[in-house]
């Protein structure tokens, strides 16, 4: 079922705005949390995307591209309207925040702080006479498809059954759950790195090693790896994408 968000502002004023916020909180046991929204209508004034916290909380907005966090913000990315759909990303292990649009990873927006401990609520912001937004927190397929929880879930979980299968590496009563993506992502780069000693040009393990690296915001060294990925496959369009990526994001 779409949840569809609708605002009936009657308050023009520039400076006053509505928020909508969610009735449960981002659960900070998942490691990561993801949701977007698409622009049904951006109103008269545009709309903002947020988390919002009487603590702590950041936000990206439409009309001009800034990101703001905990009352301060700057240039950050592409303004948004219309048809666009933004995606909010958040790493609780990281103690990272970054957006994307239409698909595109725009960078890190913003950092938790280190003793964090509060609660975070998904909200949409509006300051627009009739805006409206639908909102997706993972029951339709996201626009942004390389970090969603159940690919991310899936596939660390795919390569650990490799592992366990082919070199011992995990026995099955050390599989992490969810909750401990930490360890687990740690766990699985090390192991990655011992392989690629005796097989440098392991195009599979380099790509998984990547992606794990890219999840974790560790993005020189994916950057690395997609580098080594291309020596070996010059033409593979997923290396030759995220470089792309990684390289904006880093700007």
């Amino acid at each position: 079922m779409d949840l569809e968000l609708k605002t009936s502002c009657k308050n023009p004023d520039d400076y006053k705005a509505a928020i909508v916020r969610a009735n449960h909180p981002t659960p900070p046991q998942c490691g990561i949390f993801y949701f977007e929204i698409k622009i049904i209508n951006k109103g008269k004034n545009g709309c903002q995307e947020s988390k919002e916290s009487e603590i702590w909380g950041c936000g990206y907005h439409g009309d001009d591209g800034y990101s703001f966090c905990s009352g301060g913000g700057g240039p950050y990315g592409p303004t948004y309207t219309t048809g666009d759909i933004i995606g909010c990303y958040l790493n609780f292990i990281k103690k990272m925040v970054f957006y994307t649009k239409n698909g595109v990873n725009l960078g890190i927006a913003c950092n938790l702080p280190d003793n964090w401990k509060g609660i975070l609520y998904p909200c949409v912001g509006f300051r627009s006479q009739g805006g409206s937004v639908k909102v997706n927190f993972g029951h339709k397929t996201f626009k942004y498809s390389e970090m969603i929880n159940e690919d991310i879930n899936n596939e660390l979980n795919t390569l650990k059954r490799i592992y366990i299968k082919t070199k011992n590496w995990i026995k099955p009563n050390n599989i992490y759950l969810v909750d401990n993506y930490g360890a687990s992502l740690d766990d699985l780069t090390d192991a990655l790195t011992e392989s690629l000693k005796n097989k440098p040009n392991n195009a599979f393990e380099l790509n998984y090693r990547r992606k794990i690296f890219f999840i974790m915001g560790e993005y020189n060294k994916a950057l690395e790896d997609l580098a080594r990925l291309l020596e070996i496959e010059p033409d593979n369009i997923i290396a030759l994408k995220y470089r792309g990526e990684i390289n904006y994001m880093m700007k």
